[in-house]
């Protein structure tokens, strides 16, 4: 008699993760900030470890890989100290980082010469399943309390990035609601119900295994899907050390998430903007409201126009597409869009004020 309660208060349990509201989106604090490992303070060693430091910025900034190619960013290389505000040294343990903050009005600039634009620090946040298949073929699902060499160097990666992610717990809720089958497979009934209680923005679904020497001279393949929003993804990454997959991955999924949200500068398409923001019940959260408007790559000014019946209409002074700006507004967990279905670049749109 004792085993059916047990079955009925998991089962009540998993319902209430179900009911849980996805809306994760995480602020970035310092995305002009980077540590990277040395070795010594040498002269030599600085020179070095501020050109990755510099590096690693342009990317978590812009989220393109392309940016590296160009000119400008070559050139800001060659003179990382140009962009330096200060750097200092961190020792944890035995290891040894340099810790550097650059400036942010030139990081911007270098990014916009190149042709790519700024991604907002307001990043989706992606629950991460991975099935790993060895060289025996047997597969297993890889977690947070998992220590193998893909998973750190994924988190590492995501980390200089800028991606935040999760991993599943792999606990009771988990094992009860979704096996290495249902992943390998991707059901994405079964997927999408156990990753609702981790309260992210979208799930990306991988799959390491050997690989086929048909296709590549590389040991290790991992083909991904992301499903972000109504957003569908997919890509296939390899390697010959399959650690490299973790680097590999999120370096794809950032480039194709960044393409979408990243705003540049373009004098063309400067102008004005407006957008009406509901349920402003004090004038503190208008003002909050402004502020949250005008950390937005590319908009230069923010202007309130009119608030009554906490509904505010504000004025943005852009210097990019509407669109773009649009975009980046609808993954910031403050604002919620009300009407998607009707609205375009052209017209008002929408939000309601969400932010506790």
């Amino acid at each position: 008699m004792r085993t059916p309660k047990v079955v009925i208060l998991v089962s009540a349990l998993l319902l209430v993760c179900t009911l849980k509201p996805v809306q994760a989106a995480v602020e970035l604090k310092q995305l002009y900030q980077a540590r990277v490992a040395v070795t010594s303070q040498t002269v030599g060693e600085r020179s070095e470890g501020l050109r990755q430091a510099l590096t690693d910025t342009l990317l978590k900034v812009s989220g393109d890989d392309t940016v590296l190619e160009h000119p400008s960013v070559e050139l800001a290389l060659q003179n990382v100290r140009n962009f330096v505000v200060q750097y200092g040294y961190q020792l944890e343990g035995e290891a040894l980082h340099l810790w550097v903050q650059f400036d942010q009005p030139q990081i911007d600039r270098v990014i916009q010469e190149a042709g790519s634009g700024i991604w907002s620090s307001l990043r989706p946040e992606l629950l991460f399943w991975i099935v790993e298949e060895n060289e025996d073929l047997q597969r297993n699902i890889l977690g947070a309390g998992d220590e193998r060499a893909l998973i750190e160097t994924l988190r590492q990666t995501a980390e200089n990035r800028g991606l935040p992610i999760k991993l599943p717990l792999l606990d009771l809720n988990d094992t009860m609601t979704l096996s290495v089958v249902d992943v390998w497979a991707r059901f994405d009934d079964r997927i999408d119900f156990a990753s609702s209680r981790y309260d992210t923005d979208g799930v990306v679904v991988a799959r390491a295994y050997q690989a086929d020497r048909a296709v590549t001279d590389d040991t290790w393949m991992l083909d991904w899907t992301l499903k972000l929003g109504d957003i569908r993804w997919r890509g296939v990454v390899s390697a010959m050390e399959k650690s490299e997959l973790g680097h590999l991955v999120v370096a794809d999924i950032t480039q194709q998430i960044s393409k979408r949200y990243r705003i540049g500068t373009n004098a063309a398409m400067a102008g004005k903007w407006r957008i009406k923001v509901s349920e402003l019940t004090r004038f503190m959260d208008v003002l909050s409201a402004e502020e949250l408007l005008l950390a937005l790559p590319s908009v230069a000014r923010v202007q309130l126009l009119e608030y009554g019946e906490h509904q505010a209409e504000f004025e943005l002074f852009i210097q990019t597409d509407a669109a773009q700006i649009m975009q980046a507004i609808d993954i910031n967990r403050a604002f919620e869009p009300v009407n998607t279905d009707q609205r375009s670049e052209f017209e008002t749109p929408v939000y309601r004020w969400s932010k506790s």
